[in-house]
């Protein structure tokens, strides 16, 4: 099916759920209320595409993270709208958890991309749980998106083990076309990098946590990029805007500096990945309204920084290295870990 046969005419403008990260805004606070247009204007342009490692997988160099919260739940439609529009722009890899904060996403995900299941690259992690197994997981996680296969299958496990074995016999099988990791911390990745063929490995990069670049040159052998490279592995990047936790904080951080229509920290920050060198295979972000969609993706077609926003990071940077540690939670200290002095 064709992209633009794809936008259902009937949510057309409707914008999706006014919040940002891990928000503990109540349901009737969510802001619905913008059905004449987002405030940010539709973007047009061409989504630039890389290959997934050695797979054959195209993917767009920008991917649809689908975190989501209970608060968001009760507003399937609007989502449904804003993962099409995200689509109908040129963003064809949807990354997506399923249990997250007892909110499942592989039925409503599989229900809004099913008439365009087959031209997108859907990317999960197998973690099974309601007392399935490894197996019996997988295949539900098949049949909730409709397929007999499944293109990027990743793994929350730093060691030699069986499921790891399972998962490349499901990849020789084609049930699977790439297998892949993420990591919190980089020694989480040696032993498992050093056992396995991994097609791709995710992690957290953007212009504050950017320790993965040892050196800043993209070729440096130390580097992260260079090492996954060299093992025929995709380099993919998370946390863009530094994380759910930051993301709030800093954006308002960012408007001390610079008047919010001048310039945009989301998309400054999306362009320093672009210009840094790392040279990512896709980034991805989890987007919540049809205004985070437009201006994300809108830094993708044009992805040329200026002077300014530099500035404008530089500047933020110097405050989340003061009083970054302090807004995480416990359970999200580790990402500091990545920032560099």
């Amino acid at each position: 099916m064709k992209r633009r046969v794809f936008i259902t005419r009937s949510v057309a403008g409707t914008v999706g759920i006014g919040m940002v990260g891990c928000s503990t805004t109540k349901p009737k606070s969510i802001n619905l209320e913008r059905a004449r247009a987002p405030f940010i204007p539709r973007p047009s342009g061409t989504m630039p595409m890389k290959e997934l490692g050695n797979t054959g997988i195209k993917i767009s160099q920008f991917g649809f993270g689908s975190h989501m919260s209970p608060e968001m739940a009760p507003y399937e439609k609007q989502r449904e709208h804003i993962i099409r529009e995200a689509y109908d722009l040129g963003v064809n890899i949807f990354d997506v958890y399923d249990k997250e904060h007892e909110c499942y996403q592989y039925e409503p995900m599989g229900r809004h991309l099913k008439p365009v299941i087959n031209d997108v690259v859907i990317s999960i992690s197998l973690l099974p749980y309601d007392g399935r197994n490894f197996e019996q997981e997988f295949e539900r996680d098949l049949k909730a998106f409709g397929r007999d296969y499944l293109d990027m299958v990743r793994c929350h496990i730093y060691s030699t083990d069986k499921r790891w074995d399972q998962l490349f016999k499901w990849k020789e099988q084609g049930r699977i076309r790439a297998v892949g990791i993420p990591i919190h911390n980089l020694k989480d990745l040696d032993i498992v990098l050093k056992e396995y063929p991994l097609d791709y490995v995710i992690f957290p990069y953007n212009f504050y946590h950017n320790l993965a670049w040892l050196g800043h040159e993209p070729d440096n052998f130390d580097s992260l990029p260079a090492r996954l490279r060299k093992k025929g592995a995709s380099v993919i990047t998370m946390k863009p805007f530094a994380g759910d936790f930051l993301a709030r904080p800093l954006i308002d951080i960012a408007g001390h500096f610079t008047k919010e229509q001048e310039i945009r920290f989301p998309k400054a920050a999306l362009r320093y990945i672009q210009n840094c060198g790392i040279n990512p295979d896709t980034t991805i972000a989890g987007m919540y309204n049809l205004d985070e969609v437009y201006e994300n993706i809108d830094a993708y077609f044009n992805p040329q920084m200026s002077d300014e926003e530099r500035e404008l990071l530089e500047n933020v940077k110097r405050v989340a290295k003061r009083s970054a540690r302090a807004w995480y939670p416990e359970h999200y200290k580790w990402l500091d870990n990545w920032a560099v002095g």
